[in-house]
């Protein structure tokens, strides 16, 4: 057997040394032990390499992984991290060694025909890598990263269109994998799509395509350590077990200093996990603490965290100010925080900063042009400033970038029916609209804008006969606010008026109140 030693474990927290002293001891005990089976001194050789590893200490961890194997010689664990022990130091062909010697184990293993194909393509070896793929995909059909990896490999052999066929399936699988848009916009212009392409492009940001791995994902959690009460605390938070989470968000806390970017995080999310549970007072005080702790300058992204999180829960709490010194502060320490500038735009318009709310607009639409609530909440900025034919033309263009939402061609046939310009209006346009609409399903406002479509046209006893339908099963809903308004556009349609207000100043989409659904799990991540 290899000796294995301790490396010099200062730079660990204390408790991880602690830990790691304590398996060092029961390895030696077990090795040591006369009557010891290969199986019981292989795990205790491997245990050690695992925590070695989680630490980042390969060097120390290879002979104590390679003793296990030889005891072990049918146990996969051992080569699997030993393989990505050797990827994360860069030594490719013993990688690859390793990964090859778990497929003869196990040739089904999903992560290691994965972890194996992305070594491959990343060697320039897609002819190699592509068969692999292959082989995981039937095992596991809705796998990001293995569909990433076809159309990796696809475009490598300059099939484009299979390329991009897998990457469009690999986004609607999850939409969030912003990574896969730099490989699709490289297929649609191979295509010679370069519309697409660009599209693309202007939505790629550099995130991890994560792995399924219960292995890399037991080495992650496997010390005492910040990292890993942070780790585990995001998967129970991901389980809405949020009571659970919050204990471990607070374990790392005890552990870890605030002055580091780890302990910012844990008391960021510990915040998250104690709203999330209902204790506001409690969430409140750590996203301050967070605030607090962060650097004055700088991008710094938990400091935009907790700013967002303190925003949201002002601006659902009616505190418009203090959400927009928050949310302001959130674009501030992350110029591409998406999600930020939609929740600071909408806090700006809903409390009169409508000028302010088109430019934060704008900015969440140029960091991500799929931003549809961006969009819509642009458009609804027009409309409040009065641009009635400048609101239209942005509806109209709206629905055709993203004709699964019903908002856009609504906002568009109430324009149609109401605007108070005569160019703006054209009432047989918005009833085709409303009518195409109502296909899809009956709601009241839709029923309100057929009504006014009907009386732009100078149906007027078609439009009561309607409005008089909704206002009854407003009414019955108790629905008091929109049944008023019901009423007034009711009497104007019996004196044989129009309507001219397609959104009376009260309607939700102007009125200050809460903006941003306060369900912080997404600032977390």
């Amino acid at each position: 057997m290899r000796e294995v030693t301790l490396p010099d474990l200062a730079r660990m927290d204390s408790t991880v040394q602690e830990q790691v002293k304590q398996r060092y001891a029961s390895m030696l005990e077990t090795i040591g032990k006369p009557g010891a089976t290969p199986a019981e001194r292989a795990e205790a050789y491997g245990s050690v390499a695992m925590v070695l590893q989680a630490g980042e200490y390969p060097d120390s961890a290879e002979p104590a992984y390679l003793n296990a194997q030889d005891l072990m010689p049918g146990e996969l664990r051992w080569p699997y991290l030993l393989a990505h022990l050797y990827r994360s130091k860069g030594d490719t062909p013993r990688a690859i060694a390793a990964f090859t010697r778990v497929l003869e184990l196990q040739p089904n293993d999903v992560p290691t025909l994965i972890w194996l194909g992305r070594t491959y393509l990343d060697q320039g070896e897609s002819e190699l890598a592509e068969p692999l793929f292959e082989r995981a995909r039937p095992l596991a059909p809705r796998a990001v990263a293995v569909l990433a990896g076809l159309g990796q490999a696809a475009l490598a052999r300059r099939d484009f269109a299979r390329a991009a066929s897998v990457l469009e399936e690999a986004l609607s699988v999850d939409s969030s994998a912003a990574s896969i848009h730099s490989p699709l916009a490289m297929a649609y212009r191979g295509l010679g799509r370069t519309d697409q392409a660009e599209a693309h492009l202007k939505q790629w940001r550099n995130t991890d395509i994560l792995v399924p791995d219960p292995l890399r994902m037991e080495l992650d959690l496997l010390l005492e350590s910040g990292l890993s009460y942070e780790l585990r605390g995001v998967r129970a938070l991901d389980g809405r077990d949020f009571k659970t989470a919050a204990t471990l968000f607070q374990r790392g806390v005890d552990i870890t200093t605030g002055d580091t970017s780890m302990g910012r995080s844990l008391r960021h999310k510990l915040g998250t996990a104690l709203y999330l549970s209902g204790d506001i007072k409690g969430a409140l005080k750590w996203f301050e603490e967070t605030v607090k702790l962060a650097p004055e300058t700088g991008i710094d992204e938990t400091a935009a965290k907790a700013h967002y999180s303190l925003g949201v829960i002002m601006a659902s709490s009616g505190r418009g100010d203090e959400a927009i010194r928050h949310l302001s502060a959130a674009v501030r320490f992350s110029p591409n925080y998406v999600e930020a500038y939609q929740a600071l735009a909408d806090a700006q318009r809903r409390n009169g900063r409508v000028e302010a709310s088109m430019a934060s607009y704008a900015e969440a639409i140029r960091i991500n042009p799929r931003a549809a609530d961006a969009r819509f909440g642009y458009g609804m900025a027009l409309v409040r400033l009065g641009r009635y034919q400048q609101a239209r033309d942005w509806f109209a263009e709206a629905r055709q970038l993203h004709p699964d939402r019903v908002d856009f061609p609504h906002a568009l046939a109430r324009l149609l029916s109401a605007a108070p310009g005569a160019a703006v209006r054209d009432g047989e346009r918005a009833q085709a609209i409303v009518e195409d609409l109502l296909k899809g399903g009956r709601t009241l406002d839709l029923g309100e804008t057929l009504a006014m479509a009907l009386a732009e046209q100078g149906r007027f006893g078609d439009a009561i006969e309607v409005q008089r339908g909704v206002l009854k099963a407003a009414q019955s809903a108790g629905y008091a606010p929109m049944a008023r308004n019901m009423e007034a556009n009711l009497r104007r349609y019996e004196r044989g008026e129009p309507c001219r207000v397609p959104w009376p100043p009260d309607d939700p989409v102007h009125s200050p109140g809460p903006p941003v659904d306060p369900d912080l799990r997404a600032s977390a991540g």
